[in-house]
């Protein structure tokens, strides 16, 4: 199993989250909360939507952290580079993160 894939499964087993396929078209699935898509794959990397609130208060953290691309400002989404296990820990424990920010009102 990759390392990609393990994301998956393991994010697709936090309760409340669902897998369907990506709002952007691709044929690869992505993870669910209610009606929000919050985290989906790409080859080797995942990307994860951690709100422009949750992004401005980890700014430096997220910045210092060289397995993630905070993308474009003004975006929600950050990119997570899954190289060694311990990547696939840090992008659920963003996963975890998300999830949260994604279920405050914003």
């Amino acid at each position: 199993m990759t390392l990609v894939e393990r994301f998956m499964r393991r994010g697709a087993a936090i309760r409340g989250m669902t897998t369907a396929p990506s709002q952007f078209g691709s044929d690869l699935p992505a993870l669910w909360l209610g009606t929000r898509q919050i985290a989906h794959r790409h080859r080797e990397d995942v990307e994860i939507r951690l709100t422009r609130g949750a992004m401005r208060r980890m700014r430096d953290e997220l910045r210092a952290d060289l397995r993630i691309n905070m993308r474009q400002p003004g975006s929600d989404w950050i990119i997570v580079y899954l190289r060694r296990t311990s990547d696939v820990e840090r992008a659920i424990e963003l996963l975890r993160l998300a999830i949260r920010a994604n279920t405050i009102p914003r």
